[in-house]
C-alpha cells in the first residue's frame, strides 16, 4: 500500500488492486497443494455442468464460431458423463486428459466471471452498482479458488525453470500428475449419486437460467466454492499422505518408518 517513488498523487484503490494481485499469488503458491487433490468424477461433472451454464448464459450468441466451438467443447463433456457413470478403468493418459479438461473448465469460468472490466472500478472513477456482501465474500472465494488452478495449469507445461535440469523438471512433473490424477479414494461416487447431481445441479441451472430466480454469477461462484467447502480438509489430509509416500520411496529400505 505504500506510494511509489515516482508516484506524486496518491492512488488508494489502484493500490488495493496491487496487493489484492499479490496476495492471490501468495494464497495459490502456498495452497495449491491443500486444494489440488480435491477432484473426482463427481466434482468433474460438476464443474461441467456450471461451465456449460457459464457458456450459455455469458457467451454464446448462436454465430457460426460459437456453435463450431460448442461442439468441439461437447466432446470431454460427454467423456465425463460416460465416465461418471460408466466408471471405466482410467490409464494415466485419460487421467491427465480429463484433469486438464477440469482445469480449463474452471480457468474459463474466471474469465468469465472476472474480466477485466470488472476492475476498471479500480482504475478510474465511475458509478459502482451495488453488490451485496453476500455476492462479495462468494466472489473472492471463488477468484482465489480460480487463481490456484490457473497455477496448476501453468505447472503442467513441462518447461524447465531456470538453473534447472530437463531431468529434475520431468521428475517433478510425473510427481505432479501423479498427485492430480489419483482419485480420492473415499469419494467414489455411486450412480445414485452422479445421477442426483446430473439431474439436480443441471435442473436448477436450468431453472435459473430460464427464471432468474438468482443471479447467474452468484450462482456461478456458490458452486465453484461448494465442494472445497464440503471437502472440510480432505483435500489436504490427502495430499499429506500422497507426499509422504513418493517421500519414504525415495530414501532407502528401512528409513521409511522412521521418516
Amino acid at each position: 500500500m505504500l506510494p511509489g517513488r515516482n508516484e506524486h498523487q496518491y492512488q488508494p484503490f489502484l493500490h488495493i488492486l496491487f496487493s489484492l494481485g499479490i496476495f492471490s499469488c501468495a494464497f495459490a503458491m502456498m495452497f495449491k497443494d491443500d486444494v489440488l487433490p480435491v477432484v473426482s468424477e463427481r466434482i468433474l461433472l460438476l464443474y461441467s455442468l456450471v461451465f456449460w451454464f457459464a457458456f450459455f448464459s455469458y457467451f454464446y450468441n448462436g454465430t457460426t464460431l460459437h456453435k463450431v466451438l460448442a461442439g468441439v467443447l461437447l466432446i470431454p463433456s460427454v467423456a465425463t458423463v460416460f465416465i461418471a457413470f460408466a466408471r471405466p478403468q482410467l490409464n494415466f493418459l485419460w487421467k491427465i486428459f480429463l484433469y486438464t479438461w477440469f482445469l480449463c473448465t474452471v480457468v474459463s469460468l474466471g474469465l468469465i466471471q472476472f474480466p477485466f472490466h470488472h476492475l476498471s472500478i479500480f482504475l478510474s472513477r465511475q458509478e459502482i452498482p451495488w453488490v451485496t456482501p453476500l455476492d462479495c465474500i462468494v466472489a473472492g472465494m471463488a477468484f482465489l479458488y480460480l487463481a490456484v488452478n490457473m497455477a496448476y495449469l501453468y505447472e503442467l507445461i513441462p518447461i524447465p525453470g531456470k538453473n534447472q535440469s530437463w531431468q529434475d523438471r520431468m521428475e517433478q512433473w510425473h510427481e505432479l500428475t501423479n498427485l492430480m490424477t489419483r482419485r480420492v479414494e473415499d469419494d467414489q461416487p455411486t450412480h445414485l449419486q452422479s445421477l442426483l447431481v446430473l439431474i439436480g445441479v443441471g435442473g436448477a441451472l436450468l431453472v435459473i437460467y430460464f427464471f432468474h430466480w438468482l443471479p447467474s454469477a452468484l450462482a456461478i461462484n456458490i458452486l465453484i466454492v461448494l465442494p472445497c467447502l464440503l471437502a472440510l480438509g480432505r483435500g489436504s489430509s490427502t495430499a499429506a499422505d500422497t507426499l509422504s509416500r513418493v517421500a519414504n520411496a525415495r530414501l532407502p529400505a528401512g528409513q521409511g518408518g522412521s521418516q
